[in-house]
């Protein structure tokens, strides 16, 4: 009985073996593959972060910590990153002189923290772009003429504009160029 089992569960499995159970699928995007290219820097989060995380007691920093991450992403609005830099300032107020000042040089270097930009792959080879500026002056005036470092890799004439999800030439637009106000 036991071999009968053994013996029907081999020709199930052995009829089975001419047909395809899965199949590799490639990433791609309008039809052709996409190559992933590897983030320029070794880690996932900017050290200014930790930093952050770490500035002040009770639950503020660890707060604003955790919403820094997402001003730095590629799709978010161009002033998103400027206004959680105000927000850590605005947030450094009720702490004494040396908290203050520990988190206004860490807001001074968030704001200048460089953003996140996908590379254009309608481009062969992908083109590598730069993230448009904030055109509005910040709430706080320690942040007034800061801007986001942008990568030296990438081409100084192509930005990434989050609100059209498009390549955008240097001149094009306002903010393809540091506010001015």
């Amino acid at each position: 009985m036991i071999f009968a089992k053994f013996l029907a569960f081999t020709i199930f499995s052995l009829a089975g073996i001419g047909q395809v159970s899965a199949r590799a699928r490639w990433l791609e995007r309008n039809n052709r593959a996409v190559q992933l290219h590897p983030r320029r820097f070794g880690r996932e989060q900017p050290p200014v972060l930790d930093k952050l995380r770490n500035a002040c007691p009770g639950e503020v920093c660890g707060t604003l910590a955790g919403q820094a991450v997402t001003p730095l992403l590629a799709a978010q609005p161009e002033c998103s990153q400027q206004d959680l830099a105000d927000a850590i300032i605005d947030a450094s107020k009720q702490f004494d002189a040396a908290t203050q000042a520990n988190m206004i040089a860490i807001a001074v270097e968030y704001r200048q923290t460089e953003k996140n930009t996908p590379p254009d792959f309608t481009t062969n080879p992908p083109a590598l772009r730069n993230s448009v500026f904030c055109q509005k002056a910040p709430k706080n005036p320690e942040l007034n003429g800061l801007v986001q470092d942008q990568d030296p890799a990438n081409d100084p004439d192509l930005f990434f504009d989050p609100a059209t999800q498009s390549t955008v030439r240097k001149g094009d637009q306002a903010n393809t160029l540091p506010f001015a106000g």
